[in-house]
This record gives C-alpha cells, structure tokens and sequence, in this order.
C-alpha cells in the first residue's frame, strides 16, 4: 500500500476517532446535564414536601382560614411539580407514582381534618368525638406526608447515582476512544517504518508518548510531503484529545464538588426529619394518654350521672300521678315532656358510659351457662308490644343443630339483642322481623336478625358502626336515637370473642348476624 493511501487511512480514521469522541462527550454531558437537571426537580420536590409538613402544622395549631389557605395552595404546587417530575429510571416510575398518590391522600385527608374542626366548632359531633378524630387523622396525614419525604428522597438519591453512572460511562467511553486511537496511530507507524524510516520514526516515537499519556507530546516534523501531512494530522489530533481530556476533568471536578453539597444537604434534611419524627411520636403519646384519661374519667362518672337524672324521672313520675297535688293538662302535658327527655338523655348517658367503659377497657365478661332458647323466646316476647304496635309479626326459628345452651355473658347477649330487635321494629313499616338461630362452624353459634324495613344504603353500610353516626338522616326525627347503640353492640360483640356483621339493600330489608362462641375464649383456655 502506497505512502498516499497509508496517511489518507490515517486521516479518515482520526476523523472518525474524532467523531466518535464528540458524540460519546455530547452524550454523555447531556445524560449528565439531564440527571442533574432532574436531580434539582425532585430537591424542589422535597424542599416543597418539607414546606408543606411546616404549613400542615400551621393549621393544626391555630386552625386559621389563612394557613388552610396556604396549606391549599402549597398541595396544588407541589402536585403540579410532581406532575411534571419525570423519574428517567423505570424502576422509580413506582416510587414516584406512590409520591403522586400520597399526594392525593394527603389532600383529602387535611381535608377531612378540616371539615372535623368545622363539625367539631359547630356542635355537630362532640368535643370528644371531633378531637379524637382530628388526632387520627393528623396522625394519618403525617404517616402520609413522612412516606412522600422518605420516597422524594429516594428518588434524589437514584437521580445522583444516575449522575454518577453517566458521567463512569462517559470517562470510560472516551478513554476506551482514545486508547483504541493510540493503538491504530502505532500500528500505522509500524506498518510504514520500513518505508519511510526517519521522519516516521520521529512520528512513531511521538504516538509512543502519546500511548504513555503525554497529551503535550508532538511529531515535530515541517515536511510538507505526505509524511508531512500525516504528523500535521496527528498533531491536531493529540491537540483536540487534550482539549477534550481537560474539558472532561473539569467537568469532573465541578460534578464531584456539586455532589459533596448535596450529600451535605441530604444529610442535613435526614436530621430534620428526625428530629421532627421524634417531636411528633412525642405528642402522639401525650394524645393517647389524654384519651385514655378521658375514657378513665367518664367511666368512672356512672353514679353521678346517672342519680340526678334518676331523680328528675323519679319526681315527674310522682307528680304526674298526683301524688304531689293536682295537675292541669297544660303542666302534665309539659311534666311528660320532661319525663320523656330525662328517659332518653338517661339512655344516652348509658350508652355514652358504656361506650367509655368499653374504650378504658372496664368490661367484664361474667360467663355462664343458660338455655338459648328461653333467652330469644323471652327477647322476643319482650319486643312483642313493639311491633304488635306497628302490626308486624316477630317471630323466631330455632336450626336443629344449633346448640340449646351456651357459655357466655347472658346481659350482655341480651343488650346487642334488644337493640338490634329495637333497631328492626323502627326501620320496618310493614312485614315481619324475624330471628333465627343457627350453627356456625363447629365453635359458634349465629343469630341472625331478619327484617324486611327499609334497609341500608351501601355506601352507609359500614359506616353504621360509627359512633354517633345515623344512617337514613331524612327520618331522624321520626326515628329517634343516639347513633351507639350499633356501635356498642359490635364492640360488646368482639369482648365476648365473636363479631357483628350485616347485609343489606337500600329498600330491600337488613340482616344483622351476631356470631358468638359456643363457650367463652376465656372458658376453652381454662377446660383446654
């Protein structure tokens, strides 16, 4: 191969080594410049995250319409931030979805704490009640809102390493380059020492420093033959590779100081939550222990409560006999208006102490045997008057292979009895409610409540169980009631080792299923 054709392979390869290394930089600068740009979205993200717990408790100490305010307008910027925040990592794609979706929860959740503040204000629920809830549902929105920050942080931290990887991937490409054009240029001198021996020689020996890594190295030839243009060639080559190189480790080392002040940052941010972690398990517990005093305090009122409303129904009842002298129709009718109150504030107050003495954990399960079937014939018998009222047939159905007796809490079995019996005469206009006794497994029994009233929409379906809830609010004035009875008896329930369920349809009628042991947890333990 003539002198020409050598140095014209030699100039077509240098352009080509030349080529390959402006595209490998170019690449390789833009995936770092776009890991570092996505990099500062999720720090923004983060900074926004960490704005937003500052505001959330804000509100929740002074309750102001100017920080609900900001804590609005914080959430929609952070969530426009997150929409725009592109992962670049498909393995983040979860983790970022889970940050949007954190997102969402966290803003319905404040907003839930914020209608329970406005219940709560406006004597909707009461003061306990709202408080209780309101703790629950900060605690939520801080379980929340900490899983956003632990996630936007592992997000920064996988934006780094991408960083980190493209710029590995960028510095090896361009080394991997630079070492393969060394190996070419040396293979061209070898080939043409035997042809052209000095001048090439001198070529040779300049590749050889360049292959050392001398980057300052330069053939040093004038000629203007074709050994000329070959060294002319390779000189600018090696000028161009410098350039590059030094362009590269300053870009390096602008990289490497930028990630030594993130990972400071990181660190500090980690501290942070700490420390505001800490803060807020402290003030958990002191919310636990004050309910727990609450829940102490009502169940320990029992007496005082309910004697002077004992007494109220006790003097109306004398009067109203005229025992105390004679009445005129406008006293009796307003003395029986004071007397039907005083009984159902007397029953609210039961049903308030027995919920508080259930959540202070007082309740004690007194188990003995007694015959199934003498307790629901005489439940029964007792609701009779109620629904001969409304003429509606109440009945019971014993299975053959229910049990005829149990081991239990009998006043408590009757308490859930009576009320949902109770609760089956009010919402039944027309039919019957019936009660069937059934096996259930080989340990439990079932007793199933049938009625064909009004029902219970889905959506109110679990929500029953709710203290002080009420569904079918169209007929809570021809419907009275405190909204526990339902709750009471599913806790009671779960105290004697069993369960409430239902099932029902909006029009279509309701069953209520109360599923207890055949004997007593406590009673098994001890026999087993």
């Amino acid at each position: 191969m003539k002198i020409r054709d050598r140095i014209l392979w030699s100039v077509v390869t240098a352009i080509a080594i030349a080529v390959a290394t402006s595209v490998v930089l170019w690449t390789g600068l833009d995936s770092v410049r776009t890991a570092v740009e996505r990099n500062d979205a999720v720090a923004s993200a983060l900074n926004q995250c960490f704005e937003l717990s500052v505001l959330t408790t804000d509100y929740l100490v002074y309750y102001e319409p100017r920080a609900q305010r900001q804590w609005a307008d914080k959430h929609a910027s952070l969530g426009e931030a997150l929409a725009e925040l592109d992962s670049g990592i498909p393995q983040d794609e979860v983790i970022l979805e889970r940050v949007r979706e954190r997102h969402v929860e966290a803003g319905q959740v404040f907003e839930d704490i914020v209608q329970a503040h406005a219940h709560g204000g406006s004597g909707e629920f009461g003061p306990e009640v709202s408080r209780e809830l309101e703790i629950r549902l900060t605690a939520r929105l801080l379980i929340v809102m900490q899983s956003m920050v632990s996630d936007a942080v592992t997000l920064g931290e996988h934006s780094s390493l991408a960083a980190i990887d493209a710029q590995t991937t960028t510095t090896n490409m361009v080394l991997g380059i630079a070492l393969g054009a060394v190996v070419i240029m040396g293979g061209i001198g070898f080939s043409t020492l035997f042809t052209v021996v000095r001048p090439l020689e001198r070529l040779r020996m300049a590749v050889h420093e360049v292959g050392q890594g001398d980057l300052h190295a330069r053939s040093g030839l004038d000629s203007t033959d074709e050994v000329g243009d070959l060294a002319t060639a390779f000189d600018g080559m090696v000028g161009a590779l410098q350039r590059s190189y030094e362009q590269l480790e300053s870009e390096i080392s602008v990289r490497r100081n930028a990630e030594a002040e993130l990972g400071e940052y990181r660190d500090h941010l980690e501290q942070l939550v700490d420390k505001r972690t800490e803060e807020l398990l402290r003030l958990n517990e002191d919310l636990i222990r004050a309910t727990r005093a609450k829940d102490d305090f009502l169940a320990s009122m029992s007496h005082e409560l309910r004697t002077p409303l004992n007494s109220i129904i006790g003097f109306t009842e004398i009067m109203l006999r005229g025992l105390a002298g004679d009445l005129n129709d406008e006293q009796r009718r307003q003395l029986r208006m004071v007397h039907e109150s005083g009984q159902q504030l007397l029953l609210l107050v039961d049903d308030v102490l027995d919920l508080a003495r259930i959540n202070a954990g007082h309740i004690k399960v007194s188990a003995e045997e007694f015959s199934l079937v003498e307790a629901v014939s005489r439940l029964t018998e007792m609701m009779q008057p109620l629904a001969v009222a409304k003429d509606l047939d109440l009945s019971y159905r014993f299975d053959g292979n229910a049990p005829n007796a149990i081991r239990s809490d009998r006043g408590k079995i009757d308490q859930i009895m009576l009320n949902l019996l109770s609760n089956a005469i009010k919402f039944t206009e027309e039919g019957s409610v019936l009660v069937v006794v059934r096996p259930h497994g080989d340990s439990m029994v079932a007793l199933d409540v049938i009625d064909t009233g009004i029902g219970i929409p889905p959506e109110e379906r679990e929500s029953i169980f709710e203290q002080f809830h009420r569904g079918h609010h169209d007929l809570a004035a021809t419907h009275p009631g405190t909204g526990l009875g339902l709750p009471i008896s599913k806790r009671l329930a779960e105290v004697l080792g069993g369960r409430l369920e239902v099932e029902s349809g909006n029009g279509d009628g309701s069953v209520f299923t109360l599923v207890v042991p055949i004997a007593h947890p406590s009673e098994r333990i001890e026999n087993g």
